[in-house]
């Protein structure tokens, strides 16, 4: 019972919930089944909940006293608890939206025929949905449904319609919708390979292009969020980004405010990744707005590719400092199964920046990786750690293996090129440094040089300092 969906969802109430679910439970008009009021107690007094302590067979002791186990009868139990649960939390989520209770309460009156009050509720419901600060998507669905409300109460067709006002309001939602969607595709494919074909974005871009839609900030954010993504040198539009992103955080949900943030970090990584370094603050800025209106945690829990990320950054800023005491404060919000790996790989991505190379030996030692771009990184570490430390036996197999694990994992996009870029110059210059190849002064310039012009190359800057 420990594992089921009943528990799961049950260890997810918040204490006020649980008080509030006690008397749904209590209450006969919600439920009927003394029954299930009596597994609410049981669960309740367990201390904590485990694998012992919620036994069916425990349950079922409660529930039917002297009966004897029956396990299908239990399931029963469980199955229709779950489903008052189910309905308890449909109740609170519709309790918590004023505007879609007073649209309700429109649609109720209006079917029993009770215009004047349809009405009324029709303008609470337009009231609650514009008092509230969220401008999402949603708002613009729900203003749909608002003028779709409205037609239906109106009788008199020969008067003037708001086909219009309803048409309005489904475009902003379905071009809001589409670019958002547009934005989670391209940061996809930037990563894996994969074609999204997303009809009418063509047609929507033009618009925004052409000075459309500019009565619509969350449009306008998405837009220029996707240009980033999308074009190799977008300043215009990132500057635009910024700007609206600073007024974002009052009109988004925080799950919508921090998409778009990792939107506008993704677009800075990738200049990064093309020698822009100046991108480095600007992707280090917005990480820290996001850490400061804790807009990555999600139930709690900080993403593994959102912290290491944030590490890498601060470390090439040289914010050392700021870096140990971000691992201190938000490595315990990992995930537990990704906590250690991820934390250990950190760990030692500090430890190499401040020189102590066997420390990043051990930390990485036995690390397993369900991430291909954690792996990556960490050869990297290694790779540079054999080159500085003149390894040079281990290295040259160390990079014909590396170069191997690139070309078997198709699904690396623009990383492929950069980590071969990386092996290709770490390869000439470890001939360089152990006489393999002798070079003169020019064609050591010129290997310089082709390192400055390389792009992907997100190690040009080390690459230049082993090349002295």
């Amino acid at each position: 019972m420990f594992q089921s969906k009943l528990i799961s969802l049950f260890k997810t109430l918040s204490a006020a919930e649980r008080r509030r679910f006690k008397k749904w439970v209590k209450s006969p008009i919600h439920n009927f089944d003394p029954r299930i009021s009596k597994f609410y107690d049981f669960l309740i007094a367990r201390k904590e909940h485990s694998e012992r302590s919620l036994k069916r067979e425990k349950a079922f002791a409660v529930i039917f006293e002297k009966e004897a186990f029956d396990d299908l009868k239990m399931r029963r139990i469980m199955s229709e608890f779950l489903s008052v649960l189910e309905d308890f939390l449909a109740h609170e989520t519709w309790q918590n939206n004023p505007a879609e209770q007073w649209l309700t309460l429109a649609k109720t009156y209006r079917q029993r025929q009770l215009s004047a009050d349809a009405t009324a509720y029709l303008t609470k419901a337009e009231q609650a949905l514009n008092d509230q600060p969220l401008r999402d998507s949603q708002y613009f669905l729900n203003h749909y449904r608002l003028q779709e409300e409205r037609l239906a109460q109106n009788s008199a067709r020969d008067s003037s319609l708001n086909l219009q006002e309803m048409t309005n309001e489904l475009v902003n939602f379905f071009v809001v919708e589409l670019l958002r969607n547009a934005c989670s595709a391209a940061s996809h494919t930037a990563v894996y390979k994969a074609d999204y074909q997303l009809p009418y974005l063509k047609e929507v871009l033009a618009k925004c292009a052409a000075g459309g839609y500019m009565d619509v900030p969350l449009i306008q954010l998405y837009y220029h969020s996707y240009c980033c993504l999308n074009e190799p040198v977008a300043n215009s539009h990132f500057f635009s980004y910024k700007m609206l992103m600073s007024e974002a955080g009052k009109w988004l949900s925080v799950t919508d405010f921090r998409d778009v943030l990792l939107f506008g970090i993704n677009h800075c990584i990738r200049r990064m990744n093309t020698g822009e370094l100046a991108f480095l603050r600007e992707a280090f800025d917005l990480y820290q707005l996001g850490l400061k209106q804790e807009t990555f945690l999600e139930n709690g829990v900080l993403s593994r590719f959102t912290y290491k990320n944030i590490v890498a950054i601060g470390l090439n800023l040289n914010e050392t400092q700021w870096v140990k005491q971000f691992l201190e404060s938000h490595s315990p919000l990992l995930a537990p199964a990704f906590r250690d790996h991820y934390e250990r790989f950190c760990r030692a991505k500090l430890a190499y920046h401040e020189g102590n190379y066997d420390h990043v030996r051990t930390l990485l030692h036995d690390l397993a990786f369900d991430d291909v771009l954690l792996e990556l990184n960490a050869r990297l570490l290694l790779l540079k750690i054999y080159f500085e430390t003149g390894e040079w036996r281990l290295l040259e197999g160390f990079l014909t293996t590396f170069e191997r694990f690139i070309s078997r994992k198709k699904m690396l996009a623009y990383h492929a090129p950069n980590y071969q870029n990386i092996i290709q110059f770490a390869s000439k210059l470890m001939w360089w440094k152990t006489g393999k190849r002798n070079m003169s002064a020019a064609e050591l310039e010129a290997l310089r040089n082709q390192i400055n012009e390389a792009k992907p190359l997100t190690e040009r800057q080390w690459l230049l300092e082993m090349a002295q």
